[in-house]
């Protein structure tokens, strides 16, 4: 009769370090109301923590929706890849990609949503590029001769710009995903189509 009430604290043990282990479960007690000093095992689902969309690499705003930063919304409507044709029929002394790399054109619209006798100031090299090798470009800056190229500028609120971003990247890069970094320090991430 004793062994049993013996394997009931190890039992709660047990399941204690079980619960500690493995994040999702927690392992509580209670004492039984109608029998004296009986130790009642019960679980509970702690709640699992999930990134909010945009806030990481691994869970990027989807295309088509978008993301507020810094009194802008930013929104990815598409992207030209490879660019390489475009770029090089702009002029001929636009940059080349390198062997195994291609340009890349993010088509970005970004509406600011300040009242409309204030300005939103957008600066491309707050931008990059990231894909699953985790290697980062930056936006290519001497293009020369191509239309619809955005550029760092001011805005007045209620006004949306759109254009493309120009990056070089690896012909195999994969999962892109353009980041923003905001005044505050904040990163966000925006998954290309």
């Amino acid at each position: 009769m004793n062994n049993k009430y013996l394997l009931i604290p190890v039992l709660v043990l047990v399941l204690s370090v079980h619960g500690c282990a493995s994040n999702s479960v927690l392992v509580g007690t209670t004492i039984n109301p109608d029998s004296t000093g009986f130790i009642q095992p019960t679980l509970d689902t702690i709640p699992t923590v999930s990134t909010p969309p945009g806030t990481s690499q691994s869970n990027p705003i989807p295309v088509g929706s978008d993301v507020i930063a810094d009194n802008m919304r930013f929104a990815i409507t598409g992207a030209i890849r490879p660019a390489d044709g475009i770029v090089s029929s702009g002029d001929m002394f636009n940059a080349q990609p390198g062997a195994y790399q291609q340009f890349i054109f993010v088509n970005l619209s970004v509406a600011c949503e300040t009242p409309s006798d204030q300005q939103c100031h957008l600066s491309i090299f707050k931008m990059k590029l990231s894909g699953s090798d985790s290697q980062v470009e930056y936006p290519e800056r001497l293009i020369s001769g191509v239309d619809g190229i955005l550029m760092s500028t001011d805005f007045n609120g209620g006004t949306t710009i759109s254009g493309y971003i120009p990056f070089i990247i690896p012909i195999g890069a994969s999962h892109l995903v353009l980041v923003y970094e905001s005044l505050s320090g904040s990163s966000y991430y925006l998954a290309l189509p």
